[in-house]
């Protein structure tokens, strides 16, 4: 009898102490205190001065080539009088057209800059005059397409058709009832007010053949200089006349009237998914 209250008194210690155990674990957990280092002393928060401060070193501006500059806006010889039609004017760029895809498909001017290391820094100017040649050539392809007026491609159509049957009033409701937001319906609008303007507007091929002859001079450089060697001697030559080229592209583009206006043109044909309210 004295083994079996033995032997329930040690059962009953045992179970006691095995519950205030798990009572203790339910308790919060005490960490060792955690070593300070670096990690957690460091500040991360950065404010936008220090961001822009952290900027690498500024490169160094690329003197402009004004001798280059006069050649290149400056005809050496009277513009060729060619009669140009539709035809004609798309097979003149057309060659020009291969000559830009031959030199992209070589790498491009980016690649020309990549090459040597005392440009590549500056690669994203041959970015940039890959970008620019690309507009130039579908600028002048629009210029030929369009010499009588410009075609009213599917979106004005849409529109168009929208507001003879229904007025515009009754078609800012319509499309607001498909969900069109206010403000893209007044783009659509709009544009649909400004193809049926530029449908009856002119450009005579005399205008755009002298175009032409400053794209090829263009293009001329451009294959010239994507041919850019290793050389570190004529780095400094390369970066001077490849500024030079993307100042006269961008001033071509921007400031000749009639390339600025086809850019523009083409640029202000907003995108419309003629299915998405289908």
């Amino acid at each position: 009898m004295r083994f079996f209250i033995l032997t329930v008194y040690l059962v009953s210690l045992t179970t006691f102490f095995a519950c205030g155990g798990a009572e203790e674990a339910k308790g919060p957990v005490i960490q060792p205190k955690k070593e300070a280092t670096w990690v957690r002393t460091e500040k991360i928060k950065i404010t936008t001065g220090q961001t822009f401060s952290r900027t690498e070193k500024k490169l160094a501006d690329i003197p402009i080539n004004t001798s280059l500059v006069e050649k290149m806006t400056t005809n050496e010889k009277p513009d060729l009088v060619v009669k140009l039609d539709e035809a004609s004017c798309l097979a003149r760029l057309d060659s020009l057209n291969i000559r830009r895809t031959l030199v992209q498909k070589s790498g491009g001017m980016w690649g020309a800059f990549e090459r040597n290391a005392d440009s590549k820094q500056y690669s994203f100017y041959g970015m940039q005059l890959d970008s620019n040649v690309n507009k130039m050539i579908f600028s002048l392809r629009y210029l030929c397409k369009t010499s009588d007026g410009v075609p009213l491609n599917n979106v004005a159509i849409e529109f168009k058709k929208l507001v003879q049957d229904h007025g515009r009033e009754e078609t800012i409701k319509i499309l607001l009832s498909r969900g069109e937001h206010p403000e893209d319906i007044e783009v659509f609008l709009n544009y649909e007010e400004f193809a049926r303007k530029i449908g009856e507007r002119e450009i005579d091929f005399k205008v755009i053949n002298p175009r032409l002859n400053k794209a090829e001079r263009i293009i001329d450089l451009y294959d010239e200089l994507s041919k850019n060697s290793s050389d570190k001697q004529s780095a400094d030559m390369f970066l001077s006349n490849s500024v030079t080229l993307l100042k006269v592209m961008n001033e071509f583009l921007k400031t000749d009237q009639i390339m600025a206006m086809a850019v523009n043109e083409e640029e202000l044909v907003p995108y419309h998914h003629l299915d998405q309210d289908m």
